[in-house]
């Protein structure tokens, strides 16, 4: 009995086992990969020669795949992707209290929702408060209060 077919095919096995629990989109370029070794495995028994097959499989997968499936994925959403540089400069009311120090929520525009905190970390943001939005870290947008009267709308 050849090993290494056995060994190629068992860890394929695995790999896609485990993306079907996780659906992380990274196990299945292990999977993919060591079904390219199994088939290198069938024309020579060097094993360097198949690791080196499941390392490029995998990795090469991973770069060409990944980001075309996470991107149908992302597309058949029904809510449109904002990119934090869109939300940057625009205004909004705060829906949840921003705690000093801590985070709430804000409406911007005509209904996004974000995870938002006060620029200045040590100011309480009341729901109903008028803010802009200067930055964002991450998926959280960095908010400061808008005085009454200044001109531009949400």
């Amino acid at each position: 009995m050849e090993w290494d077919i056995v060994f190629w095919a068992a860890l394929a096995a695995l790999a896609f086992v485990g993306e079907l629990l996780t659906v992380s989109f990274f196990l299945l370029f292990f999977s993919i990969g060591a079904v390219a070794a199994l088939v290198v495995s069938l024309f020579t028994d060097l094993v360097a020669v198949q690791i080196v097959g499941f390392i490029l499989a995998s990795v090469l997968s991973m770069v060409v795949l990944r980001p075309t499936l996470l991107n149908r994925i992302a597309l058949g959403s029904s809510e449109r992707y904002v990119s934090s540089n869109e939300v940057t400069g625009k205004r909004g009311v705060v829906t949840d209290d921003i705690e000093p120090g801590g985070s709430g929520t804000v409406r911007i525009g005509s209904g996004e929702f974000w995870t938002a905190r006060a620029f200045h970390r040590e100011q309480k943001l009341e729901k109903g408060t008028r803010v802009r939005v200067l930055d964002t870290d991450g998926l959280t947008a960095l908010v400061e209060v808008v005085e009454i009267g200044e001109g531009e709308k949400s």
